[in-house]
C-alpha cells in the first residue's frame, strides 16, 4: 500500500520550487505577473474594510449611548407618573375622609388632584415614547455590530488571499494563487452581502 506524501516531501517540493525560481528569476510562469494585481486589489479592499469597521464601531457606540439616554429619560418619566399617582391618591383619600374641610380647601384639593391626574397621561406617553426610542437605538446598534462582524470575516479573507498570493509567487506554485483568488472572491462576496443586509436588500 502506497504511503501518502507527508510534510517532509511537501517541504522538499516547496524548497525545490524556490531554488528553481532563484536560479531562473526571469523564467516565471505567466500567472506570476497577476500576483501583484491581486495583492494590490486585496490590500485596497482591506484598507477600506478597516476604515469602514472603524466608522461602524463609532456608530454602534453612538446608538448604545442614545439607548442609555432614552432608558434614563423613560425611567424618569415613569417615576414622575408613579409619583403623581401616589400624590393624587393621597389627595383623593384626604378629600374622601376629611369632614371638616372648608369649601375653599376642598376646592383647592380637588383641583390639585385633577391636575395630578391630568399630568399622568403625558408622563406615561413620554415614558412609552422613550422606551420605543431605546428599543430602536438598540436595534440599529445591533445592525451596525452585525455588519462589523461580517466585514471582519471579509478582512480575514482578504488577508488570507494576500498571504496565499505571496506564497504562490515565492514558490512558483499556482495552486495557492488560485486559492488566494477564491479567498478574494469570498471577501468581495461577504462585503457586498454586508451592505445588502444593512440596507435591507438581502433576503
Amino acid at each position: 500500500m502506497a504511503k501518502k506524501p507527508g510534510l517532509k516531501s511537501l517541504v522538499t517540493s516547496v524548497k525545490a520550487r524556490i531554488d528553481a525560481g532563484q536560479q531562473n528569476p526571469t523564467d516565471n510562469p505567466p500567472w506570476v505577473r497577476q500576483v501583484a494585481l491581486l495583492t494590490g486589489v486585496l490590500a485596497a479592499i482591506s484598507g477600506f474594510l478597516v476604515v469602514r469597521s472603524t466608522a461602524i464601531t463609532n456608530n454602534a457606540i453612538y446608538e448604545s449611548n442614545q439607548a442609555i439616554l432614552s432608558q434614563t429619560e423613560a425611567s424618569d418619566a415613569w417615576n414622575e407618573y408613579q409619583a403623581d399617582s401616589i400624590k393624587a391618591r393621597v389627595v383623593e383619600t384626604a378629600l374622601a375622609t376629611a369632614t371638616d374641610l372648608s369649601p375653599e380647601s376642598r376646592a383647592a384639593l380637588t383641583k390639585q388632584a385633577a391636575d395630578l391626574r391630568d399630568r399622568q397621561p403625558t408622563a406615561k406617553q413620554t415614558a412609552n415614547d422613550k422606551t420605543a426610542d431605546r428599543d430602536r437605538h438598540l436595534q440599529i446598534g445591533l445592525k451596525w455590530l452585525a455588519e462589523k462582524d461580517l466585514l471582519g470575516y471579509a478582512g480575514l479573507a482578504a488577508q488570507l488571499g494576500i498571504a496565499l498570493a505571496s506564497v504562490a509567487a515565492m514558490v512558483r506554485w499556482r495552486t495557492p494563487f488560485i486559492v488566494g483568488i477564491a479567498a478574494g472572491a469570498v471577501c468581495v462576496a461577504i462585503t457586498v452581502y454586508a451592505y445588502a443586509a444593512y440596507y435591507g436588500i438581502a433576503p
